[in-house]
């Protein structure tokens, strides 16, 4: 692979980074807000960043650390305050903030985040008004107890869709870093699933490919994987998720989620594959079942329908395949995934592609399309593709092969 030569960082421009900003602040002042105070957590996590990394390109490589180590509050959040009237304020709990990235009229730095949140807000004259917090799901506990505590004059909404709202339709500069995430990514999953060869380990695939994305600068979420004897669910190792102990055997099923990001945007890949590649007819009715349900939903993709629409051709080719049919029923022990995708960009996002979802489907939507089928008697598949949604359909940005059988 070429030596990187892009900066992903540096591919949306700050004054996309402003515009974000302002139309939070509008969102805040619609909603009879005073401010939006978001939260967000990096620390090595990729799930919990979204937001302030959306609203200002800041991302925090602090380790999480609890309140109660003594080594400040809150490490490892980051926070945004968007007054109805007033500056844009970051703080940050690192003194290597990267000054050349984030955009915010004001940053202040302090491992004391919750005690420094709360004096931004006094000095922005907001210590007794209306606040929406975003980003509840992120937080610790002990960061919105410690909140509360610090402005008991405040009043506190959650309000935890307004940046994602905003930020599911995508700008040309965020199609930019999806598509080139999908190339990683592809590269990715190519790698992983050519070393799915007898007497290799799930572990020693997953290796291979994490060596392709780290040097081309993504970063890796995770591989689940699922094979042999256990490849009916979707994935039986802990941590980390592939097993480094069994070794694959001819005929073994194996299949992978394969997801990580690139400039922050996700790419999230699933593929399947017998060891030895000459699958039995229940194995290829697995295989080919999964790609079928997956490729006819991305085809039939267009701006206009629903999420709830798109569930439905997906549920409509599932149940009306006969082999899909004959896959036992056993009691559940809890329930299935109750979706066939949702979207992409610095995490998973709206809209979910679930039963009854009245969400629409809009162009520059970023969609992840996917399928897993198993039982414990015949083995287990799955089948996933990335796309973008355009004015008339839905760009597919998966090329990693489908079928290595």
């Amino acid at each position: 692979m070429a030596v990187q030569t892009i900066d992903p960082w540096k591919v949306i421009p700050a004054e996309e980074f402003r515009a974000r900003q302002e139309r939070v602040r509008e969102a805040a002042v619609a909603q009879g807000l005073d401010a939006a105070v978001v939260y967000s957590r990096g620390g090595a996590f990729m799930d919990m960043s979204a937001d302030v990394l959306y609203l200002t390109n800041h991302y925090s490589q602090q380790p999480y650390m609890g309140d109660d180590a003594g080594v400040g509050t809150a490490r490892s959040h980051g926070v945004v305050i968007i007054p109805a009237d007033g500056p844009t304020t970051l703080v940050v709990d690192i003194p290597w903030w990267r000054r050349d990235l984030v955009v915010a009229e004001q940053v202040r730095p302090s491992i004391d985040v919750t005690g420094t949140t709360a004096r931004a807000l006094t000095d922005l004259g907001l210590k007794s008004a209306r606040l929406g917090l975003v980003g509840a799901s992120y937080m610790t506990a002990a960061a919105w107890l410690g909140l509360q505590a610090a402005v008991p004059d405040a009043k506190l909404v959650r309000a935890d869709r307004m940046v994602e709202d905003i930020r599911i339709i995508k700008s040309d500069a965020e199609l930019e870093l999806c598509r080139g995430a999908c190339v990683l990514g592809n590269l990715t999953l190519e790698t992983l699933i050519d070393a799915i060869v007898k007497r290799a380990t799930e572990a020693e695939a997953v290796a291979e490919a994490s060596r392709v994305l780290i040097r081309g600068g993504g970063v890796l979420y995770d591989a689940a994987c699922g094979s042999g004897p256990k490849a009916h669910g979707y994935t039986s190792a802990r941590l980390p998720s592939a097993d480094p102990i069994r070794r694959f055997e001819r005929g073994d099923m194996f299949h992978v989620d394969c997801y990580g990001s690139y400039g922050g945007y996700f790419f999230d890949f699933a593929r399947s594959r017998v060891v030895g590649d000459d699958p039995t007819d229940t194995q290829r009715g697995l295989l080919e079942s999964v790609i079928g349900a997956v490729e006819t939903t991305c085809a039939a993709i267009k701006p206009g329908m629903t999420a709830g629409e798109v569930y439905a051709i997906a549920d409509e080719w599932l149940t009306a395949s006969e082999f899909v049919s004959s896959i036992p029923v056993e009691e559940p022990e809890m329930e299935g995934f109750p979706a066939v995708g949702h979207g992409l960009g610095l995490m998973w996002e709206a809209p979910w592609l679930m039963k009854d979802n009245a969400a629409p489907i809009e162009r520059n939507m970023y969609l992840a399309v996917e399928v897993l089928l198993g039982h414990a008697s015949m083995g287990g598949a799955q089948f996933e593709h990335n796309g973008i949604v355009t004015e008339h359909g839905f760009d597919v940005l998966t090329s990693a092969r489908s079928r290595w059988w």
